[in-house]
């Protein structure tokens, strides 16, 4: 299961890991929305949906403009 098909709290204690750290940031999931926690003071909420979205034009191809 991926974490983002995740619709009920149960669904996420099932996961294997339910968030990932690196130094000060951490991604973490719940039910309601994914979590990014930047250093010590700073933690935000994310719906799925638009993590999704971002994850998915983060990790897409693009064409590079420039480098034609």
């Amino acid at each position: 299961m991926k974490p983002c098909n995740c619709k009920m709290e149960i669904q996420v204690r099932k996961l294997q890991e339910q968030g990932i750290s690196f130094n000060n940031y951490k991604i973490e999931i719940d039910s309601s929305g994914v979590y990014l926690d930047i250093d010590p003071h700073v933690r935000m909420k994310i719906p799925h949906k638009t993590f999704k979205s971002f994850a998915e034009w983060y990790l897409g191809d693009q064409e590079c403009r420039w480098a034609k």
